[in-house]
């Protein structure tokens, strides 16, 4: 027991959870691992009283034995003093069933985080071994999964209200077993285990102890390479998440990523930037992921996409679109709708109101005092500001006469003539006398506020800060 107490221990201070008021969840089956896990732990609870719970998914897929599953549960953790929850799976059918290998983790999964919020649990603990690792990795490996889903399973990671810890991982599943026979502690043998029921199950009856024939020690080798990966993609994952705010711009309507700083990436970047974007989409647009949301072949097609013209599209998982446009990468529904509607824009200038908060910038207001230099500020004289201009988004409806232009021209030509990127435009910021448009900030200002002095009375708007999608005012 001391290696399987020792690597408990190491893995429990690692993850801050060796201490009294820590509040641990053993996941519980009665197989040899978990029973093996449970003895450890109660035994580390002698040099470290932490709580200790155990939790006991009744699947109900293997008839009588799996009642007597729960029986030994019950009675084990009996034994040990260890409060005990079960829960029912809610699953039909058997362990021939089609599907029912996914269904049974997820639902199990649901269980335990259900579970650990109830308790207020910091961590669930999971017997997983290295030889489940080993499958884990070759499944992953088979199905086409990149470098991330060759890491496997990781020590700890984030689960539920705090995290999983995998304490075995570096163990194989025999000295788990030996540890209770020499000890002649009591377990369960799932009989299905034994069936090629499932693929995993298949992988390790007759694929794994082929592998081991041919290349003695390839099962630890390939754990072995799951570990050094795993650095790798943390190294990789740290590099991604330092460029992605700087390239990332969401804020409803819009949710976009800036084209050539991440064109300029090195490629394994640019896929985990594009990775994440997609991610944190779909969480804005309430879309729930489900495993392999986004294929190797979406990927590719994503990161290609920033090289493309603009106009190009690419159709992605969960009803969503990638579209190319002059400077951005934008993430849409397939309808070409936003993924979140922006509140409405409808601010009336007042010379009472100093500030005015907007989805995408800020607009000061304060009496004018000298005359504009740029488009970042537009003075609005007495006459003008009785008329109750309103900072709003474009209508259809909308003209500007720009600033030294000799006439009118609707705004979505004027758009267009200056390139403004065609999803940027129903965001942009316009302030408006019914659809005369008098100022777009950053980016023009109308021939109808041309002073040559500032009357009195008259009010000064100013952009503050920047817009990253609104090129900043040349330096005089």
């Amino acid at each position: 027991m001391n290696a399987l107490m020792n690597a408990a221990r190491a893995a429990l201070s690692a993850g801050s959870l060796w201490r009294k008021d820590a509040v641990l969840l053993c996941a519980l089956s009665g197989g040899s691992d978990s029973a093996a896990l449970l003895h450890t732990l109660c035994r580390l609870q002698s040099e470290m009283p932490f709580r200790l719970f155990a939790v006991h998914v009744q699947h109900g897929l293997r008839g009588q034995a799996s009642l007597a599953d729960e029986q030994f549960v019950r009675e084990l953790c009996r034994s040990l003093n260890v409060p005990l929850l079960v829960e029912n799976a809610g699953l039909s059918g058997d362990m021939h069933s089609p599907g029912v290998e996914t269904q049974a983790r997820e639902r199990r999964r649901a269980i335990f985080e259900r579970q650990m919020q109830r308790l207020h649990a910091d961590a669930l603990l999971t017997a997983h071994h290295r030889d489940d690792q080993t499958e884990t990795v070759l499944m992953h490996l088979l199905r086409g999964s990149g470098l991330n889903g060759l890491c496997g399973m990781y020590m700890a990671a984030p689960f539920g209200c705090g995290q999983i810890i995998r304490p075995f991982l570096a163990l194989s599943k025999q000295q788990l077993r030996d540890a209770l026979t020499a000890e002649q502690l009591a377990f369960r043998e799932d009989e299905s285990n034994f069936e090629a029921v499932t693929p995993r199950n298949a992988l390790r009856l007759h694929v794994l102890p082929q592998l081991e024939t041919l290349f003695p020690g390839a099962g630890a080798h390939i754990a072995q390479l799951s570990e050094s990966l795993q650095a790798d993609e943390a190294c990789l994952s740290a590099e991604a998440n330092r460029l992605y705010p700087s390239v990332c711009y969401a804020v409803p309507p819009l949710f976009m990523l800036a084209a050539q700083p991440l064109a300029s990436a090195p490629e394994a970047i640019r896929r985990r930037v594009l990775r994440r974007w997609f991610q944190d989409g779909c969480a804005a647009a309430a879309i729930t992921l489900q495993e392999q949301s986004l294929f190797h072949t979406d990927t590719l097609a994503l990161s290609a996409l920033v090289s493309q013209p603009a106009g190009s599209r690419v159709n992605l998982p969960n009803g969503l679109m990638a579209a190319r446009e002059k400077d951005w990468l934008h993430l849409l529904r397939q309808s070409g709708e936003p993924l979140c509607a922006a509140p409405p824009v409808h601010e009336i200038i007042c010379k009472e109101r100093t500030m005015y908060a907007l989805p995408h910038m800020t607009i000061s207001a304060a009496p004018a005092q000298a005359l504009p230099r740029d488009v970042s500020c537009v003075i609005l004289p007495p006459e003008w500001l009785s008329s109750q201009p309103v900072l709003r988004t474009p209508q259809p409806e909308d003209t500007i006469r720009p600033f030294g232009a000799p006439g009118h021209k609707p705004l979505r030509r004027w758009m267009t003539d200056r390139r403004i990127d065609p999803l940027l435009r129903a965001a942009l910021p316009v302030l408006c006398a019914e659809h005369e448009v008098l100022w777009i900030p950053g980016l023009c200002a109308s021939e109808l506020l041309r002073l040559d002095t500032i009357p009195p009375d008259a009010l000064e708007l100013k952009r503050i800060g920047e817009t990253p999608f609104i090129p900043k005012p040349p330096k005089e």
